[in-house]
């Protein structure tokens, strides 16, 4: 995948948010919505599409064995995707939807790109994450661990400060 591909949503999605606030009408009631709708189709597309249907789980299967390379959706999906729902969703859904994307996509990127030591607030997440990519298959949720808790693939943090 090219650096472009890659990289154009963490400034494709904050500028579409924007716009649909600035100039769709987005509400803040439709912004949380979207949020909240975001973190169970983040749930659902990892544990279903990735690790279950064939034409996504190869390209999720590249991921996990090789978590620190940049794969992963293109780009040039999530327009298609976020085009799509243009077409059918209210402006403040899918503003949340895009600021839901973009901290999946901030929070994933942090998790297998930076050095997060133990007391940082992202290290938890990193922790959980590595748990995940270790072949467990559970907590599947990124950027929040609801929809892991609710449907039964929560597990806690079982590692020891420093482990990863």
């Amino acid at each position: 995948m090219s650096r472009l591909a890659y990289y154009f949503d963490f400034a494709s999605m904050p500028a579409l948010a924007l716009a649909l606030i600035l100039f769709g009408g987005a509400t803040l009631p439709g912004i949380v919505l979207g949020l909240v709708a975001w973190t169970l189709a983040e749930y659902a597309i990892h544990r279903v599409l990735f690790h279950r249907l064939p034409l996504f789980k190869a390209g999720h299967d590249e991921h996990h064995a090789k978590p620190s390379g940049r794969t992963g959706v293109t780009s040039w999906h999530s327009l298609l995707v976020f085009g799509a729902l243009f077409l059918v969703l209210p402006a403040g859904v899918l503003a949340g939807l895009a600021l839901g994307y973009l901290a999946y996509i901030a929070a994933h990127h942090a998790v297998h790109h930076w050095r997060v030591a133990p007391g940082h607030p992202l290290y938890g997440l990193k922790i959980r994450h590595a748990m995940h990519h270790r072949g467990d298959e559970v907590n599947f949720g990124v950027v929040t661990t609801a929809w892991d808790r609710v449907f039964g693939t929560y597990r806690p943090i079982r590692s020891k400060p420093g482990q990863i």
